[in-house]
């Protein structure tokens, strides 16, 4: 908080508006990330009645914090990654902030109305495709073609995890759910709520697994989808406040060396693999960081060796980050940006040619991004505390449509445990893979596999069509409300 409260004083009343405007759109985006996924993570505590719902959602809560607080930041910078490098490295505030707003607002829009009709929508989805729909207008109106405009690599291999993961969900759900009607003697836990009469709770055993399975997907929920409120956040204090939080001011001196050595070492790698590289730059397989016109002399591919080198000379020696200039830590983000696009490639070129090179590039690349790679404890608990008020404000429509109206007849204990585990592991495997993937979608196919088990089970086809086409133009939509957000933004804030 220290370095936020140094930054508030030292800009104008109209940059403080902006980044409050900015802020609140974001956590208004992760409260609604909270009426769609936080609110899976809980709904089969509350439809069960295992327990109450102001108690269930305090304990989501906490998981989600606990998840948020443990998760690490991979898969917010996975989502940070999807937007091209020109954006990353443009240093006008209101190029910045069009892009930030046209990408929210977007998909503020699309979660709230999918929200309002009570479908199951992932909130990840939509934010993907606002990020694409942004990405490629911006290309488009710099003057490079569709196939430039946006980072391709990374959509696919998130697109590749969206896609993957509700798959997962049904297959392993529907295996458990096979074994446990197999394996397990307990009739009550195969009992749905409506057959309990006047029960005011199930079994301690079916409380009790449904509520550690949901207190797991409100953890793995915290850990993936939390981070994504976590990139966003970091996307805008680097574009209001780049001076502050271009580098992680707070980095201890011996973080700095880290980095200084990283960078220092790969100048060393490519000093004695350079006719190698060299042919690689002329054969055009290791190219330029930017697509557009601008002459940025940072990520010139040709001089990425001076770039790495000035980035060790600048750090050399250097305590605090705060002993830079303004210039200079804008210099050295950019030149840490465009390095490490230069050597990701490098990286997977060496895969092949020899992997020992391979696995050292990955090492030295994840000590040289630490600096521009960070998220403040006040950001992160920020994120944690949308998604937490989000939750009590609107899990009820989902709850419902969640345990009715998925499956042909109403959800029972062990299915809501099965479906909840198998959420719970796949979004923590997902986790390892820094792979951004859908609670909503996860746990809605996981409810369509225990629901298909069942030998009197099934699925109501009605609810599920509306969910798959809901699913389906939740890229589309969202891609083109974020690319008309952007022109018309980009045009008034010039």
């Amino acid at each position: 908080m220290a370095v936020l409260w140094d930054a508030l004083n030292d800009v104008g009343m109209l940059t403080i508006a902006l980044l409050l405007l900015s802020l609140a759109i974001a956590l208004f985006y992760e409260m609604i990330n909270g009426f769609h996924d936080t609110a899976n993570a809980v709904a089969m505590i509350i439809y069960t009645h295992s327990m109450k719902a102001k108690y269930s959602v305090v304990m989501s809560g906490i998981m989600n914090f606990l998840g948020v607080l443990m998760g690490g930041i991979g898969v917010a910078y996975a989502i940070v990654h999807l937007l091209p490098l020109d954006i990353m490295v443009e240093t006008n505030q209101n190029a910045a902030l069009a892009m930030v707003y046209a990408l929210l607002i977007s998909a503020v829009v699309w979660n709230f109305g999918t929200w309002y009709f009570a479908l199951p929508v992932s909130s990840s989805h939509s934010l993907i495709g606002s990020i694409i729909g942004v990405s490629a207008t911006f290309g488009l109106l710099n003057g490079f073609d569709l196939a430039h405009s946006v980072n391709w690599t990374v959509v696919y291999k998130v697109l590749a995890g969206l896609a993957l993961s509700p798959l997962i969900g049904v297959g392993f759900a529907f295996i458990l759910m096979k074994l446990s009607r197999k394996y397990i003697q307990n009739p009550k836990l195969f009992k749905s709520p409506n057959d309990e009469d006047k029960k005011k709770h199930p079994s301690f055993l079916a409380r009790m697994g449904i509520v550690a399975t949901g207190a797991g997907v409100s953890f793995a929920h915290g850990s993936n989808d939390g981070q994504k409120g976590i990139g966003l956040i970091m996307i805008i204090l680097i574009g209001i406040l780049p001076n502050y939080y271009a580098l992680n001011m707070d980095s201890h001196h011996y973080r700095i060396t880290q980095t200084k050595d990283a960078a220092s070492n790969l100048a060393k790698f490519y000093e004695d693999n350079s006719e190698t590289i060299v042919q690689l730059v002329n054969e055009k397989r290791l190219i330029s960081a930017l697509k557009t016109n601008k002459t940025i002399a940072e990520c010139n591919v040709e001089q990425i060796h001076s770039t790495i080198s000035s980035v060790a000379s600048k750090l050399n020696n250097l305590n605090s980050y705060s002993e830079l200039s303004t210039k200079d830590r804008w210099s050295v983000r950019t030149s840490i940006l465009c390095t490490d696009n230069f050597f990701a490639q490098a990286e997977k070129i060496y895969l092949i040619l020899d992997k020992d090179k391979s696995d050292y590039i990955t090492s030295q690349r994840k000590l040289l991004v630490a600096p521009i790679e960070y998220a403040p404890y006040w950001v992160i608990m920020a994120v944690a505390l949308a998604i937490g008020i989000g939750t009590m404000i609107g899990y009820q429509r989902i709850v419902h449509t969640i345990g009715e109206k998925i499956g042909a007849k109403p959800i029972n204990y062990m299915q809501g445990t099965v479906a909840q585990a198998t959420a719970m592991i796949t979004i923590l495997l997902a986790n390892f893979a820094h792979a951004p993937v859908s609670t909503t979608h996860i746990l809605s196919s996981a409810v369509t596999g225990s629901m298909v088990a069942e030998p009197d089970g099934g699925v109501q086809k009605g609810t599920i069509k509306i969910i798959l086409l809901s699913w389906l133009f939740t890229l589309p939509v969202t891609a083109l409300l974020g690319s008309a957000l952007y022109m018309v933004l980009n045009f008034f804030m010039k």
